[in-house]
């Protein structure tokens, strides 16, 4: 379904700030950066968070970054860090950890 995926990124899809799926018992996965992973075409890294959420009977999973910077090598990120981008994912992981509901302990 297409409605049960969470996905933020910017428009031109230079950052992606969350990405998984809706559910009732949620696992948090928490990576570097992102890299090019979108609902329609799951990285091999994101095949792996929703093969574990299964093994592990969680019927969703969150990937969330400490930076949301595209790249599929980190040696490729700027070397600046983007202020707006920085903002903008603390913004979605603090929403994310604030809704209590998607995850039970």
């Amino acid at each position: 379904m297409k409605n049960s995926w969470i996905y933020f990124n910017t428009l031109d899809n230079k950052a992606r700030f969350v990405l998984g799926k809706k559910g009732k018992k949620t696992l948090l996965c928490i990576g570097t950066n992102p890299s090019t992973a979108t609902p329609s075409k799951l990285d091999n890294t994101l095949k792996t968070v929703k093969r574990f959420s299964k093994d592990l009977e969680y019927d969703s999973w969150i990937m969330l970054n400490i930076y949301p910077q595209r790249a599929t090598n980190p040696n490729n990120l700027d070397q600046k860090i983007n202020n707006n981008y920085h903002k903008e994912n603390l913004k979605y992981i603090a929403k994310i950890l604030k809704n209590k509901s998607i995850f039970r302990w």
